[in-house]
């Protein structure tokens, strides 16, 4: 699977490279580009950062009017650091979240949850967050026995994933890493 944090260079990526690739969109996703994204990305597997209620029905509007076949799997970001400058949901808005994900949006599938960590942050406060909303979202939330069994949890980059899957991460990002910082 392949990666992308923003719009524009997924939909101009993607077409290019073979279809059989897995895209995950993990960026912050405005939701006026929900339809460019969707349309341009046919081969679109997952948003790991759906936050709002107002952005899972954008994006389940995009998916309807494009006709995917399956519905789009999606992750609900949280800011488990509570830091301004980070995009998600508050961890006590997580719940209502996803339940307005699985009742509300039929293109949508909510397969997990997703953060980022604090920057240079070697502790797991973050990651632990993560998990007791995870926790919430399954006492709360009445899912499909498949996703309960296979929740997927989106945490850990380059510089604090073996911390992460410590954790619990089934998901972790390490573009840098692999292809370097970004210029």
């Amino acid at each position: 699977m392949f990666g992308e944090n923003y719009v524009q260079e997924i939909v101009d990526k993607a077409p290019k490279l073979p279809k059989d690739i897995e895209w995950h969109f993990i960026g912050k996703l405005q939701s006026n580009k929900c339809k460019t994204l969707v349309k341009g990305v046919p081969n679109l597997h997952v948003v790991e950062t759906v936050d709002t209620v107002k952005l899972a029905n954008k994006l389940n509007n995009a998916c309807e009017s494009v006709s995917r076949d399956k519905p789009l799997r999606v992750f609900v970001q949280v800011n488990t650091s509570g830091e301004e400058s980070k995009s998600g949901c508050t961890p006590k808005d997580c719940v209502g979240v996803v339940k307005h994900v699985t009742s509300s949006c039929k293109n949508l599938r909510f397969v997990g949850l997703m953060t980022i960590g604090r920057y240079g942050d070697t502790t797991s406060d973050c990651f632990k967050v993560l998990c007791a909303c995870r926790d919430d979202v399954l006492k709360h939330v009445d899912l499909p026995e498949d996703t309960q069994k296979n929740f997927e949890m989106s945490m850990g980059m380059s510089g604090d994933f073996p911390l992460a899957i410590e954790c619990g991460s089934t998901n972790i990002r390490v573009g840098s890493s692999i292809f370097g910082a970004r210029t």
